[in-house]
């Protein structure tokens, strides 16, 4: 006996949610690995980003404030158009400015004040300059001048010098003022002649110094210096420019008024004076109108007075010569020696 059989066949529940499972899995995978790729490529930048930023832009900062400052300094509010000069007495101050506005060419804020100063200094009246720059358009300059110190003899003509031994010009600087010769000037270009011209000028500013003061003022009776040995500085006087008095390098004053009088008893005869002054009163000395060559008071104590050539005594004679010692003291008594 036959029986009808109907089969069905229902398919896997389980299989099938693999599969869709696997093909959702590949699809999202798929799917997700653009994105991932384009997170990853995006790290970088979003990291580098701020760098970038802080470097960049300080430095076009730093551009526009150069382009300003290049605007700002270049700009006609900066140029020089006053100039104040004080200090000068010698030198005019349209002299001054002149040299300023020659040099000051780039404007009162990029000028170079310590080239403006050297240029300044090369005049020769000038010793210093202190220059302040007053913005936007003002340079003040205050001058120190250098002052006549001494006249002297260089290459033939009178020359004025500082304390420093520079030279500062002719005689004219001196305008009305009036100062003794200083003779003995080296005029070698040397820098040993530069020390010895720096020492004389310094010992004439010292005679001048020690005769002035206190009073009475001696200064005025000096007509020239003579310092070639810088140990003896020598003096004449313009009352009698013949006679000169060696003072040596020290104690000026009371060495210039020993010799004053010592001339001053020759001229009036006085024995007792010269005497006193340590001085011997021969004949020749105390003829009218002698005529002295110089009195050596460098050292107090041994007085030397000389007189000219012309004014001594005939040389000994051949008796005098053998041994006759008074006949020889008449006929060469000079030079005369403090006792």
């Amino acid at each position: 006996m036959l029986t009808r059989m109907n089969q069905v066949i229902v398919p896997r529940a389980r299989r099938t949610r693999l599969r869709s499972a696997r093909r959702v899995r590949v699809r999202e995978s798929i799917g997700r690995e653009p994105e991932r790729a384009v997170r990853s490529s995006g790290v970088p930048i979003r990291e580098w980003m701020p760098i970038a930023v802080r470097i960049v832009l300080p430095l076009l900062g730093l551009g526009a404030l150069g382009l300003a400052v290049h605007a700002l300094t270049n700009a006609s509010a900066f140029r020089v158009k006053t100039i104040r000069v004080s200090g000068q007495m010698r030198v005019s101050a349209e002299e001054i400015e002149a040299i300023i506005r020659r040099t000051a060419t780039a404007g009162a804020l990029r000028t170079d004040l310590r080239a403006l100063r050297a240029e300044i200094r090369q005049h020769p009246l000038i010793k210093d300059a202190e220059i302040t720059r007053v913005l936007p358009d003002e340079l003040r300059v205050r001058i120190i001048e250098r002052t006549p110190a001494a006249l002297v003899q260089h290459n033939g003509a009178l020359v004025c010098v500082d304390e420093e031994g520079a030279i500062i010009g002719d005689f004219h600087v001196l305008g009305s003022q009036t100062l003794p010769l200083l003779v003995g000037w080296n005029e070698e270009n040397s820098e040993w002649a530069r020390t010895e011209n720096r020492r004389r000028v310094a010992l004439y500013l010292e005679l001048q110094k020690a005769l002035s003061t206190p009073e009475p003022s001696y200064w005025d009776r000096v007509d020239q210096v003579n310092i070639r040995d810088l140990t003896n500085v020598t003096v004449n006087l313009t009352e009698s420019p013949m006679t000169w008095i060696h003072l040596g390098d020290r104690d000026f004053r009371r060495r210039f008024e020993l010799g004053l009088h010592i001339l001053s008893a020759v001229k009036k005869q006085d024995v007792a004076e010269l005497r006193r002054l340590g001085v011997a009163p021969t004949a020749e000395l105390l003829q009218e109108d002698v005529t002295i060559s110089y009195v050596d008071v460098s050292q107090p104590s041994r007085v030397v007075i000389r007189l000219p050539e012309s004014r001594r005594a005939p040389a000994p004679s051949r008796a005098a010569r053998a041994g006759d010692v008074r006949a020889r003291k008449q006929a060469n008594p000079q030079p005369t020696r403090a006792r």
